[in-house]
């Protein structure tokens, strides 16, 4: 893509582009993460490699422009941007004076015509510990962009760091991922998956909120709550996952179909999965934003087995992937709803972090910082099969939800995954436990605990006594 061609915005970027014209100076679309590196970690190198490595992701280079005009873009690429190398090795707690760094900057606003779109930092923490922390608008970059960056920085600081050129060539082009939503536009596709998905949501029974209340504008300051399992629990989950004939991400989505099940009480409930929007390996290794947001309509009644539940999800989640580039909003647009964070009240969101990351010898390990606004909820799964690590995060819209809430969400969750770790396939899906052991005591021996001892009377003499302290008041 020409430096100063002006394209227009793929149907992620479209999306963001509005909601943050609704909200001009609210930083609620900065998504943000960091990654844990232990090693001998050369910074000189890191930020020779970073610097190449940024120059050729054309998405972080885009300025937008559209005043009382459809929105276009156009790349800017300037050498000039910061890159933050900060010792916090001498402070109380190292790790929170980085997140304290990081959290600020996440609430600064980003200029979407003037830029920058993006922050680099890398903070030392300790001898052989750093923090690479990366935020970027989210109407340049999406979770596989991200990650795309993540791998292309990993490759070529190795490849400095050893005296040579990177093997591979660089990052292929912003205007790929451009071109390819054009032409799937003006395609026949689109109009069969719109048929698609008009089948798919016939009857669409509207947007279930746990608790039943919705809001619109979500506030950055979300209520988040972070698991991080340990690698036994997380391999009891990944060996659950393969004992009931599915994925781990079925395994989630399943969990999470039932938990809206006995949260809502609704047989049939219809909950939002993050896609990449993509067609092909090509596509899927170029930063940008092409997210997307499928609706995954799944029915839990009394007689679903844990089995048939698991076969659904897998059906559903396949069939609707094949249709993947049809945007949400479109959905929202033709059910005449108001607007697309009415399609859905749960997301969820799996993240599967299939290889480690190294930069040299140094090892990595990632962690989320925010993903974008929350309408409703998100449960978010980041599985690091590659180091054993997984981490569970609930994010949900604070005029919704307050912290005590957010927990909640994440405790039922982890129930019912719990409970999916021993259930049969013919168990039925309905009746996995929501209570933990501590809670189960509660209800069943704490709360029955009613034993009193009573004064010596009798009926009429309570009667009568509260006819002799309230004389005047009608008895029937």
């Amino acid at each position: 893509m020409s430096e100063g061609e002006r394209r227009d915005l793929t149907g992620g970027q479209l999306g963001v582009w509005y909601g943050q014209q609704l909200s001009p100076g609210d930083p609620v679309y900065n998504i943000g993460a960091y990654l844990e590196i232990h090693g001998d970690l050369d910074v000189d190198v890191f930020e020779a490699a970073l610097r190449r490595t940024v120059s050729e992701a054309d998405a972080v280079h885009m300025r937008f422009c559209g005043d009382g005009e459809a929105p276009r873009q156009y790349v800017d690429k300037r050498c000039d941007w910061p890159f933050h190398v900060i010792d916090v090795s001498s402070a109380t707690d190292p790790g929170a004076a980085a997140e304290d760094w990081m959290q600020a900057d996440m609430r600064r606003p980003a200029d979407l015509a003037e830029g920058p779109l993006f922050t680099q930092a890398l903070f030392k923490v300790a001898p052989g510990r750093f923090l690479w922390y990366q935020r970027c608008h989210h109407i340049a970059m999406d979770g596989i962009g991200a990650a795309v960056v993540v791998g292309r920085q990993a490759e070529v600081y190795s490849s400095l760091l050893a005296g040579r050129l990177p093997a591979r060539g660089p990052l292929e082009p912003f205007s790929v991922l451009l071109d390819a939503e054009s032409s799937y536009r003006a395609s026949a596709d689109l109009g069969r998956d719109r048929e698609f998905w008009l089948d798919v949501l016939s009857g669409f029974p509207g947007a279930a909120r746990i608790g039943g209340r919705s809001a619109h504008g979500a506030q950055h300051a979300r209520v988040r709550h972070t698991e991080n399992v340990d690698p036994g629990a997380a391999g009891d989950l990944r060996a659950a996952s393969r004992r009931l004939g599915t994925s781990l991400s079925g395994l989630m989505i399943a969990a999470a179909a039932v938990f809206l099940h006995r949260s809502i009480g609704a047989e049939e409930v219809v909950l939002g999965l993050t896609v990449p929007g993509r067609a092909g390996s090509r596509q899927r290794g170029i930063p940008g934003m092409t997210a997307n947001v499928l609706p995954i309509r799944i029915r839990v009644g009394r007689e679903t087995s844990v089995e048939a539940l698991m076969r659904q999800v897998s059906r559903v989640v396949r069939d609707g992937l094949w249709h993947q580039r049809y945007r949400f909003e479109d959905m929202a647009k033709d059910l005449g709803l108001a607007d697309s964070g009415s399609l859905f009240g749960l997301i969820v969101n799996v993240v599967s972090i299939g290889h480690a990351v190294r930069f040299g010898d140094c090892t990595a390990a990632f962690h989320n910082l925010s993903n974008g606004p929350v309408d409703g909820a998100e449960i978010s799964v980041y599985d690091g099969s590659a180091d054993g690590s997984m981490q569970i995060v609930s994010d949900a819209n604070p005029d919704i939800y307050d912290q005590a809430s957010g927990i909640d969400i994440s405790s039922l969750f982890r129930s019912i995954l719990n409970w999916m770790m021993t259930a049969s396939p013919a168990d039925l899906a309905g009746r996995a436990g929501v209570l933990s052991a501590a809670e189960r005591e509660q209800v069943l021996a704490g709360w029955n605990q009613t034993g009193r001892e009573l004064p010596a009377v009798t009926l009429p003499g309570l009667f009568q006594a509260q006819a002799a302290r309230t004389p005047d008041a009608v008895a029937v």
